[in-house]
């Protein structure tokens, strides 16, 4: 996805007429605040995928990822990494991982195509398409 991902960016770089234009505000990633956030929606979703998984086996596994995925992947990337040391079979927990990447994917296509027009929004759809489509590929082999 990653090869996918920087391909479809040198396309995109390569094919710019204009420069970006605006200013852009950073902000410390490493506050305290945004950490105490993630460790709390960490717990949330770890607590939530064991449920799921705990009452509904792969598929419960499957939702859970699917949701949190539209808020946060790396909350359930490592909920998921975690279980599959304990009762969950990995290939479920890539699964999961891949459907919680695919929705987040998704959400942030449809923000593209709401806040930057249909025009730019067809074009990060398509850019997310080909990324997807890889890690589909990808996991589609390793799960076999």
């Amino acid at each position: 996805m990653s090869t996918a991902g920087l391909l479809v960016s040198l396309w995109f770089y390569r094919r710019s007429r204009d420069s970006a234009k605006g200013d852009l505000e950073l902000s410390n990633p490493v506050e305290l605040w945004q950490t105490i956030k993630f460790a709390m929606l960490f717990a949330v979703v770890l607590l939530a995928s064991k449920a799921a998984t705990t009452w509904l086996g792969a598929r419960g596994a499957y939702a859970a990822a699917a949701l949190a995925g539209m808020a946060d992947v790396d909350a359930i990337t490592l909920s998921m990494a975690r279980l599959a040391h304990g009762s969950l079979p990995p290939r479920v927990a890539v699964l999961s991982i891949f459907l919680a990447a695919a929705s987040n994917t998704a959400v942030k296509a449809i923000l593209a195509a709401r806040l930057g027009g249909w025009a730019f929004g067809r074009r990060i759809a398509s850019a997310f398409a080909v990324v997807l489509a890889a890690g589909a590929v990808t996991v589609g082999l390793w799960a076999r």
